[in-house]
């Protein structure tokens, strides 16, 4: 009996050692820091929700590197919350290191359009971070929030060129302008309609036409400068007749002449300047032409 409640005793003080030093240890460990997002690419819009993929940097003051899982995040701005972010992979923080966490991120923009105006004249914005997660070894939970200051860059990249992406800029028409064995002229026409709610400079329009669904043998660029303020609401046509070289058409798509089609694909931007950024507005159209009957068709599928 003497023995057992020795065991018991020493197996109890063993126990409350190692609860203790465990929770020694969980206070003295320092909460990793939020410090900046090193990329943002927007994958996808739906619904009014940004699907983004982000690499978000985590700084670790610890003396020790301690390991991190279940990660998500909530992104806040004036009280209101724009977007929430996880981490699928656990990730090991090295000690008084910088990490880079790869992260997947639903941004909603309608809970920034009251502030849109304002924002896109600044170039940056104080940002709460509401961070959660498991950390080292104790798989303890614990969450902060971080207050920080958010770099505009990107995010009014994003929020531009989504405004702008389709009803923004659009393929009008393609036209055949004349044809001969060796070239053909298009006449190609877009409409801008600047959908952003501040003026904005339209400063050129750069494309190539390829005659191949990989886009490897370009047929045709053009180049335009304009530098045209447009206001907000308003819409400017882009025209222009540029050449294709039907002998490189001819070499990628020699099966499809067989079948009097030829497709093309076109893929190009437009540059604006707004507020002083300059942000490329990407486009993209595949169209079909018939040379017998010079029908032309633009298409709504693009890959």
């Amino acid at each position: 009996m003497h023995l057992k409640k020795i065991v018991k005793s020493k197996v109890f003080i063993v126990f409350i050692t190692v609860f203790s030093v465990g929770f020694i240890l969980a206070q003295t460990i320092s909460y990793p820091e939020f410090k900046k997002i090193n990329s943002f690419n927007i994958q996808s819009f739906d619904n009014g929700v940004f699907k983004a993929s982000a690499n978000v940097g985590i700084y670790n003051p610890n003396w020790f590197s301690i390991n991190g899982k279940e990660i998500q995040f909530k992104l806040f701005y004036k009280e209101h919350l724009i977007a929430i972010g996880s981490a699928n992979e656990s990730i090991t923080f090295q000690r008084k290191s910088l990490s880079g966490l790869p992260v997947e991120m639903d941004f909603y923009p309608d809970s920034m359009k009251n502030d849109l105006r304002d924002i896109l004249l600044m170039d940056s914005i104080l940002v709460n971070i509401d961070l959660t997660g498991k950390f080292t070894f104790l798989g303890i939970r614990s969450h902060k929030v971080m207050p920080t200051m958010l770099k505009t860059d990107n995010l009014v990249t994003a929020l531009v060129t989504k405004s702008l992406d389709g009803e923004g800029l659009k393929t009008k028409s393609v036209k055949l302008v004349k044809a001969s064995i060796k070239e053909t002229t298009f006449n190609v026409a877009f409409d801008f309609k600047n959908t952003v709610n501040l003026p904005l400079e339209l400063k050129n329009m750069q494309y190539e036409i390829f005659a191949d669904e990989a886009k490897q043998n370009s047929v045709a660029n053009w180049d335009f400068e304009i530098n045209k303020e447009i206001a907000f609401n308003a819409t400017e046509q882009i025209e222009g007749e540029v050449v294709v070289d039907n002998l490189s058409s001819a070499l990628s798509g020699f099966k499809k002449i067989l079948k009097g089609k030829l497709d093309y694909y076109l893929v190009g931007y437009a540059l604006i300047a707004l507020q002083g950024r300059e942000i490329k507005i990407p486009v993209k159209q595949h169209f079909l032409v018939e040379p017998l009957t010079q029908k032309i068709t633009i298409l709504k599928d693009y890959e």
